[in-house]
């Protein structure tokens, strides 16, 4: 990579290096092309021109999987902090222009942004009536990469703890659980056994993989063999699923009875408790707006009562049936 003079102008486009940013994290040049609303024709062409600008390859393609050269993984940490250090400045200015002081951009993943965190937003929105939120509904990468780049100001999710850039403040810690409907051969129960569980289809979010696997390592050292699950994207498909009696999945305590089609249990998994942990996500370099920070406020106070009232509504419903 040629190395630009003192004084010499940059001849680099910001949609190529955000392109390339985008294609790094996601691994994938499709994915990226979703992530940016572009076609993968589109990325292509732009990781080429940016290939040619600065006259090194930065990624190595095979047909398995997409690596960054030691230029590439050069280029992606310079990029990422420069247009982490950009968005900064414009918000900066927007809030010295009397712009943007009043506008937040949260990030959710799927299953939160549809159920906790439309009421945080309209409690929010009813104190603070002249700030504005944007809610992005993303999937987990996109989610974090949304809050690196600080396109998001911040982000409510459960937290795999696999970017360091990123700081965490936990919210809550829930029980997850196994639902099926009420009539299911395991719904008198008080728990499910591994050996139950191993002989019945198994449905879960895709978002799920890391429980799954826990789950899988406690089968193997049974000696029990976990059949592959089905993987659902979203919670309604799931849930119709479940209510349907295609087998049993496994959810937070408070979603258990959410767009119930008829009544559901929602037991342990015997001598293995799981719970996750949901939480703010913020970019550890980046300070908040005063509207951001407020907001922030404002979740840690109320996530946990609107998850007590959910909760509240699903033993209510299940009582009532």
């Amino acid at each position: 990579m040629n190395e630009a003079e003192p004084g010499q102008p940059l001849r680099l486009d910001l949609s190529e290096l955000e392109t390339f940013a985008a294609v790094a994290q996601c691994g994938s040049f499709n994915q990226a092309a979703a992530r940016l609303h572009l076609s993968p024709p589109s990325v292509t062409a732009r990781i080429k021109r940016l290939e040619e600008r600065l006259q090194t390859r930065l990624l190595e393609r095979t047909t398995r999987r997409l690596e960054l050269t030691p230029s590439g993984v050069r280029v992606f940490e310079t990029a990422t902090r420069v247009l982490r250090e950009l968005h900064g400045m414009l918000n900066a200015l927007d809030i010295q222009q009397g712009r943007g002081g009043h506008r937040v951009t949260v990030a959710a993943t799927p299953m939160i942004a549809a159920t906790t965190v439309p009421a945080i937003i309209r409690s929010y929105s009813q104190r603070f009536i002249d700030v504005r939120i944007k809610l992005l509904d993303l999937q987990y990468p996109d989610l974090l990469a949304q809050v690196e780049s600080g396109a998001a100001d911040l982000a409510i999710a459960v937290f795999d703890h696999d970017a360091p850039a990123l700081g965490f403040e936990a919210l809550t810690e829930e029980a997850l659980l196994l639902v099926m409907p009420l009539d299911h051969p395991f719904g008198g129960q008080e728990a499910v056994t591994l050996e139950q569980l191993a002989a019945c289809p198994l449905m879960i979010l895709k978002r799920y993989d890391g429980v799954l696997e826990t789950i899988a390592q406690a089968c193997r050292k049974r000696g029990i063999t976990l059949p592959p699950p089905l993987e659902a994207h979203n919670l309604n498909t799931l849930m119709g699923m479940v209510d349907a009696g295609h087998g049993v999945t496994l959810l937070p305590r408070s979603l258990s009875q959410v767009n119930a089609q008829r009544a559901r249990a929602a037991l342990p998994l015997a001598d293995m408790p799981m719970t996750r942990v949901v939480g703010v996500l913020f970019a550890r370099d980046t300070e908040l707006s005063a509207a951001a920070h407020s907001f922030r406020e404002h979740v840690r106070s109320e996530y946990p009562k609107v998850l007590a009232a959910m909760e509240h509504r699903s033993a209510t419903l299940l009582a009532s049936r």
